[in-house]
C-alpha cells in the first residue's frame, strides 16, 4: 500500500511583515548615516590639522634660513619676466609636499598654473588656496599680522594666528566687481572688523561648523564658529589673536 505524505503548506512573509522590516532598516539608516558622515568629516578634520602642523613647521624652517623673517604672502612682480609666486610655493623646499596645501573638506581643488620659466611644475593659483595666511594691516597699510614679520616682533606667538582654513574658489574672481581674488591671505584692517565679521575675515568653518588654524609657534588648533539663524557665522577668533605684537 502506497504511503501518502501530507505536506504542510509553506508560509512566507506577509506584506505587513516585509513593510515592517523595510521600515526598521530605513530607521536604522536614518540614524547611522549621519553618524558615519560625522566620523568621515572628523577624519578629514584630523587630516587638515596634520596639514597645518606641517605647514607651520615648514614656515618656521623657512624663517631660520631668512634671518628669522616669517614667510610673506607672495614674492615677485606678477609679470611674465618676474612671475609672482605665493607662500605655498615658498615652503616647498622645506615641506617637499604639495598635498599638505589641500584640505580634504574643501569644496574646490587646489590648483597650479601651467609650467612657467623657473617653475616647471607651475605656480599655485592664489584664488584656489585652501589655507590663508594672516596678513592684516593697520589703517596706514602697515603689516601687523604674522606674514613678513620678524620673529622678535611676536610677543605671544602661541596666541597669534598664522594660517587658517580659507575660502577657495574655482575661478579667478573679477576685481572690477568688488570681489577679492587674494584667497591665499586674510588682510582685514586692524580696528575695523565689526562683531558680525565678514566671512572672509575669519576661518572657514567647513569642519562641522569649526575651522582649523596653525599658530605662529607652529602648533595647530580647532575653533568653533557660532552659526546664526540666517545661516551666517560670527566669531571664531578675537581681533587680538591676529596681531603679531600683542600688548
Amino acid at each position: 500500500m502506497q504511503q501518502r505524505h501530507s505536506l504542510a503548506p509553506r508560509r512566507g512573509f506577509t506584506l505587513i511583515e516585509l513593510l515592517v522590516v523595510i521600515a526598521i532598516i530605513a530607521i536604522l539608516a536614518a540614524i547611522l548615516f549621519p553618524v558615519f558622515s560625522q566620523v568621515r568629516e572628523k577624519a578629514r578634520q584630523t587630516s587638515c590639522m596634520s596639514n597645518l602642523r606641517q605647514i607651520g613647521t615648514a614656515t618656521l624652517m623657512y624663517s631660520q634660513d631668512y634671518d628669522e623673517i616669517f614667510i610673506g604672502t607672495e614674492f615677485g612682480g606678477g609679470t611674465s619676466g618676474s612671475p609672482e609666486y605665493f607662500w605655498g610655493d615658498m615652503i616647498q623646499p622645506y615641506s617637499k609636499n604639495t598635498q599638505i596645501l589641500q584640505c580634504p573638506s574643501a569644496s574646490v581643488p587646489f590648483q597650479f598654473s601651467p609650467p612657467v620659466s623657473g617653475f616647471p611644475n607651475g605656480i599655485s593659483l592664489e584664488w584656489t588656496y585652501h589655507y590663508a595666511i594672516n596678513d592684516i594691516r593697520d589703517a596706514n597699510e602697515v603689516r601687523v599680522g604674522a606674514a613678513h614679520q620678524h620673529l622678535a616682533t611676536f610677543t605671544k606667538p602661541a596666541e597669534t594666528v598664522l594660517i587658517v582654513d580659507g575660502y577657495p574658489v574655482a575661478e579667478e574672481p573679477n576685481e572690477g566687481n568688488g570681489e577679492t581674488p587674494e584667497r591665499h591671505e586674510i588682510r582685514w584692517v586692524w580696528g575695523q572688523r565689526d562683531n558680525t565679521h565678514n566671512p572672509l575675515d575669519d576661518g572657514n568653518p567647513r569642519h562641522q561648523e569649526a575651522f582649523n588654524f596653525v599658530a605662529s609657534d607652529g602648533h595647530a588648533k580647532n575653533r568653533k564658529r557660532e552659526k546664526m539663524a540666517n545661516g551666517t557665522y560670527i566669531g571664531g577668533t578675537k581681533d587680538i589673536e591676529w596681531l603679531a605684537n600683542q600688548p
